[in-house]
């Protein structure tokens, strides 16, 4: 499990990586203290599972930058990690898109347990977010973007998709782009599930019909 950490207090962070590098299965691939550094690292490595975030900070905060993974990394899940309890603060997470929502006060096994769930492609709450879910039956668990990002690629999928046209391999790509063949295979995966086409033939098609070469 490849985890991304991003909070605004650099004990917090450097205290936290520690702990999740103690659990077994778990990867801390880098650490942040803005939203803004997290999506410039998702564009340099996107095979990333999840986004452990704080939910208040100065610049780009927990729910910003949840709509924003969501829309322009679409495969990867965040969790907020936060001191926010308040109903409207988990009722705004989860209109946003947060795959989980960890109080802090948490323990270590309600961490990992939300994270493992979260991996597995479940929501991840502790008991105290379940307690306040359940109290309050105005909630609605579709988030409402939904369906924001299928048609909407990062910098880095146009480059691979303008190389794709142009009939570049996938090895001639990460020469061309200075990334892995492995980087480009995922990238090539996410523009097909953004773009909804099965082919590399299907998305040959879409840059043509959309005039992105």
């Amino acid at each position: 499990m490849r985890i991304v950490i991003c909070d605004d207090h650099k004990m917090v962070v450097d205290a936290l990586s520690l702990l999740l590098e103690s659990i077994d299965g778990i990867e801390v691939v880098s650490k942040h203290h803005d939203g803004k550094e997290v999506l410039v690292a998702l564009e340099l490595d996107p095979m990333v599972d999840i986004v452990l975030s704080d939910l208040q900070m100065e610049v780009m905060g927990g729910i910003e930058l949840t709509l924003q993974v969501r829309r322009l990394f679409p495969h990867v899940k965040i969790c907020l990690l936060t001191v926010a309890d308040e109903p409207e603060s988990i009722k705004e997470a989860i209109r946003a898109g947060a795959d989980g929502y960890v109080l802090k006060n948490a323990e270590r096994e309600e961490l990992e347990k939300a994270l493992r769930l979260i991996y597995r492609g479940h929501k991840g709450y502790t008991q105290p977010v379940l307690l306040q879910l359940a109290k309050d039956n105005s909630i609605d668990f579709k988030p409402e973007i939904d369906n924001i990002g299928k048609n909407t690629l990062t910098p880095r999928e146009l480059d691979v998709l303008r190389l794709i046209v142009q009939e570049y391999s996938g090895t001639q790509i990460a020469e061309k782009l200075f990334i892995s063949s492995t980087t480009v295979e995922t990238h090539r995966k996410h523009l097909m599930q953004k773009l909804a086409v099965q082919t590399t033939v299907g998305l040959v098609k879409y840059a043509i019909q959309k005039n992105l070469v």
